[in-house]
């Protein structure tokens, strides 16, 4: 793997959980791909009059180690395989220190037309390129409680979100500060506006909710583990979004959650996401156990048939 971005968790990345904030990973994340294309031999693939870019089609990652406000770190990473139109990039990031994982990110990537988001053909130049950005999956960065199957199409909508009784988490608009040169929203917002509603999955967590229905001042927040995330349409600035969430199934420790992102007016999804996350005690620094009361609730909350 060769290095992509070296940087900092600066504090205003950081949330209450005392750790950089699950979009800001994917944002970095993002630069380390504008840089990977460089080094395969594109032009600049983030610029407003750039005439192809890379648009994320399919992400896994896994978050393996606390990143802390202050904390030194770097992404190195390369290309595990390719086609005639797209690739999939393999990109961890390390703290500076050790070169022990904070997380892994494996990147369907189609090679596009920024006017219409349409995949094309790679450039000439691009195959003697990728050859020598060649790598192989870690195993830390293997998928673990999720399964990476093949792309199927997708029955998420407003009207089955009813139907299966999903809860409405999130609600609001995309503004211009989302969005990229080409006027689609940017990726770390895939993770960033689920970020900013899962504090009101009480079924998924009614540990921290409960907390904050007494006022707060506890000490339980939600972490996210692992995630896949698959994007169906891009959002632009003055769009609408809701966020419809269920729990597919609990463990005595992890659950596992859906979460459809839906355009209101039409009820078609955005993007949809499956993650892995646990109720966190944020003194010991360490996943919360369910009590036999709470194990209980979330089994009967679980909706079996739930997929993203």
């Amino acid at each position: 793997m060769i290095e992509l971005w070296r940087g900092t968790v600066n504090a205003w990345e950081c949330d209450e959980l005392g750790h950089m904030n699950v979009r800001f990973y994917l944002a970095k994340a993002a630069q380390a791909v504008a840089n990977l294309a460089e080094e395969a031999g594109l032009n600049p693939v983030h610029r407003a009059d750039a005439l192809a870019t890379l648009i994320a089609r399919d992400i896994h990652i896994r978050f393996l180690a606390e990143a802390h406000p202050g904390a030194p770190v770097y992404i190195d990473g390369g290309l595990l395989d390719r086609d005639a139109s797209g690739a999939t990039a393999m990109l961890v990031m390390r703290h500076s220190g050790s070169g022990a994982p904070a997380a892994s990110f494996r990147i369907v990537l189609g090679h596009a037309s920024p006017q219409d988001g349409r995949d094309f053909a790679w450039p000439r130049r691009f195959a003697s390129r990728a050859d020598r950005l060649a790598v192989d999956c870690p195993d830390f960065a293997a998928p673990r409680g999720i399964m990476l199957d093949t792309r199927p199409g997708t029955e998420a909508s407003l009207a089955r979100a009813d139907v299966l009784g999903l809860q409405q988490i999130g609600r609001g608009r995309f503004g211009m500060e989302e969005m990229d040169a080409f006027g689609r929203m940017r990726l770390e917002f895939l993770l960033g506006r689920i970020s900013d509603s899962v504090t009101n999955f009480a079924a998924a967590f009614p540990e921290e909710y409960a907390m904050h229905a007494r006022g707060g001042g506890g000490n339980v927040g939600s972490a996210l583990l692992e995630c896949r995330i698959r994007p169906w349409r891009w959002a632009r600035a003055g769009d609408g979004f809701v966020v419809r969430s269920g729990l597919k199934s609990a463990g005595p420790k992890v659950r596992n959650l859906v979460h459809w992102v839906l355009e209101p007016e039409t009820g078609r999804p955005w993007w949809t996401v499956e993650g892995v996350a646990a109720p966190m005690d944020l003194d010991a620094r360490k996943l919360l156990p369910a009590s036999p009361e709470i194990q209980q609730a979330l089994e009967a909350a679980c909706i079996g048939d739930l997929e993203a």
